[in-house]
């Protein structure tokens, strides 16, 4: 078993997000409402120049405890990767040619 690794004094958002366990997208949107509530709610963040990092103290204590870095693995930071089907490329929505289709079933019944 390995050992749990420390976390920096200041974190990304994405790395704030990875160690609540949400998404990037959500975590975005909780250091928006912590800069429009200035600070009454959300997650707090901190900017130094155009970039936004979160104190690590200020996550402990929004997590309610200390904290340590998630786990790295390849299992950690599997992407999900279904099976696609491939569909061909067409440079319009539309078709020039009817005869063409592409690989996707129709949604209606053609006549």
């Amino acid at each position: 078993m390995e050992t749990p690794q420390l976390l920096p004094d200041f974190l990304t958002v994405e790395e704030a997000a990875r160690v609540l366990r949400i998404g990037r997208t959500a975590a975005y949107g909780l250091t928006r409402q912590w800069r429009a509530t200035a600070g009454a709610e959300g997650l707090p963040v901190v900017r130094f120049g155009r970039q936004l990092r979160v104190p690590r103290a200020a996550l402990e204590t929004y997590a309610g405890g200390p904290l340590t870095a998630p786990p790295t693995g390849r299992v950690a930071n599997k992407v999900h990767t279904s099976k696609t089907h491939p569909v061909k490329a067409v440079a319009s929505r539309r078709l020039s040619n009817p005869s063409i289709s592409c690989e996707q079933p129709s949604l209606f019944d053609e006549a």
